[in-house]
């Protein structure tokens, strides 16, 4: 095989083909998070109704969000592996070297099958190396876009409930961002029950919605939130599972309502902690007691 320049990184000139590449493959392989959770209802609608039908709301969230997790897995390797097929037709550099290593396979003759297996493990080795900045550029876009794509799963999961429950609600999403900047409502606010009509009439008596699957530091964005919005409060919808007294107690202080899983709750550092709910005090007491006015 002929000696070919080792490639360290991607020349400036393709990063943003390989991206744009990287991004047309994402829409047309990958079911919209919406449609993930749909298809995951119908797939294993016995499974979700009986621990819905037993009042199992967080384990119905875990359920689905492990469903969701191992069926975009299958979509990432799908996709993985038609990026990865693309880029010797399409770039250069990995078109040389992959017909340099087809030429040197093809002039192979009178070796064992064992011989022929080493060589080609040999040169799968070199192949992909030499495309190794290719292989870091997809692991970073699928790195981005699987922490945006477990926000709007979890998003759709509880709007998945909303409509299980029957309980009328608007999303940012659904009715468009100016229905709610004209309300004063920025982006960390990601429904509305009943509406934001209701919101309008009387927001003390509806439920304002901010969902993130981990806390950090992003809880204060919802703070800020509740300063520009002139809100009476929030919940914050959460399946973090790692959360301090010390952050709850700062996120009290703020009229924000922490709404956990069940298995967060009961935790002994949480018991005491009123402005912390699970999502089955949230879905069976709290919701309902905001909708009864409405009626």
């Amino acid at each position: 095989m002929k000696t070919i320049t080792p490639l360290l990184r991607l020349p400036e000139n393709e990063v943003e083909k390989f991206n744009q590449i990287i991004r047309e493959k994402r829409n047309r392989l990958f079911l919209s998070p919406k449609d993930t959770i749909a298809q995951i209802k119908e797939n294993h609608a016995e499974t979700i109704n009986v621990l819905l039908k037993e009042g199992r709301i967080s384990e119905t969230i875990v359920k689905l969000r492990e469903l969701a997790y191992d069926d975009f897995l299958q979509q990432e390797n799908i996709f993985n592996g038609e990026i990865l097929k693309e880029i010797a037709n399409i770039f250069n550099s990995p078109r040389e070297m992959l017909h340099s290593i087809s030429d040197e396979l093809y002039s192979l003759s009178g070796i064992t099958e064992e011989v022929f297996h080493d060589k080609l493990n040999q040169l799968f080795g070199v192949y992909s190396g030499y495309i190794s900045p290719y292989i870091y550029q997809l692991c970073l876009s699928n790195t981005q876009s699987r922490r945006s794509r477990a926000g709007k799963v979890f998003e759709g999961i509880i709007y998945l409930l909303y409509d299980y429950f029957n309980y009328p609600y608007e999303s940012q999403k659904g009715v468009g961002r100016k229905a709610f900047s004209d309300l004063h409502l920025g982006k960390m606010v990601d429904s509305v029950l009943p509406g934001v009509d209701s919101f309008g009439k009387s927001r003390r008596h509806t439920i304002i919605g901010s969902m993130k699957t981990t806390l950090r530091e992003r809880w204060q964005e919802v703070v800020e939130e509740i300063g520009r919005s002139n809100v009476p409060g929030i919940y914050l919808l959460t399946v973090d599972e790692d959360i301090s007294e010390k952050k709850v107690r700062q996120i009290g202080m703020h009229n924000i309502t922490l709404v956990v899983l069940n298995s967060v709750k009961v935790l002994k550092k949480m018991k005491n902690e009123y402005n912390v709910i699970d999502f089955e005090t949230y879905f069976n007491k709290d919701i309902p007691e905001v909708l009864n006015h409405w009626k």
